[in-house]
């Protein structure tokens, strides 16, 4: 990637996690990553191509984090449903969450026929896949149902650290999922 181009997207991705998209303009985007208004525009024609940008560039990161940090388990299911968790909750402490940017970016723009919606909602699924394909992988029951209910519960601890700045609830969630998923295990092997 073009070292301009990759100074724009850090730099957006850093004033728009921290300010929200609305809170920051252009301008501030090009002073800050030292780009001018031509360069700018030449890697990215609109607002809305910018944010699509910086999403595909948070979307490749936290993919990578969340794919390293399951692939490092060897156990069962659970164990690396569990570093599903541990990840979210190392994200939550660290300075610099603010919360997820593909909500935050679907409540801005709203438009459902957008590259933002598909681009957010191309991310969500790709964690819901990859806790579905971990319980297929244990032949767990009801893979498909369990894992959107554990994608919610991971969404809404998001919402949770970002309103609260509150991580402590990460350890009640994970221990119901445990059971959630012990209980579709047994129901499995019955």
């Amino acid at each position: 990637m073009n070292s301009k181009r990759c100074a724009v997207i850090d730099t957006a991705l850093k004033l728009f996690s921290k300010h929200g998209y609305q809170g920051i303009g252009i301008d501030r985007i090009n002073d800050e990553a030292k780009v001018s208004k031509m360069t700018m525009y030449r890697y990215f024609a609109t607002k809305e191509a910018l944010i699509e940008g910086l999403l595909i560039r948070r979307d490749e990161m936290f993919r990578e984090g969340l794919n390293f940090s399951v692939a490092a388990v060897i156990g069962d299911s659970k164990a690396r449903i569990k570093a599903i968790f541990e990840w979210y909750q190392s994200w939550f402490e660290s300075e610099d969450f603010y919360g997820c940017m593909f909500i935050k970016a679907t409540e801005e723009f709203p438009n459902k026929e957008s590259g933002i919606r598909r681009i957010s909602k191309d991310h969500k699924l790709f964690i819901k896949r990859l806790i579905e394909q971990i319980l297929v992988d244990e032949k767990v029951d009801d893979a498909d149902k369990l894992s959107r209910h554990i994608l919610i519960i991971l969404e809404g601890l998001i919402v949770n650290a970002n309103i609260f700045s509150n991580t402590q609830c990460v350890e009640g969630s994970w221990e119901y999922v445990a059971e959630l998923i012990e209980h579709h295990v047994n129901k499995n092997h019955k």
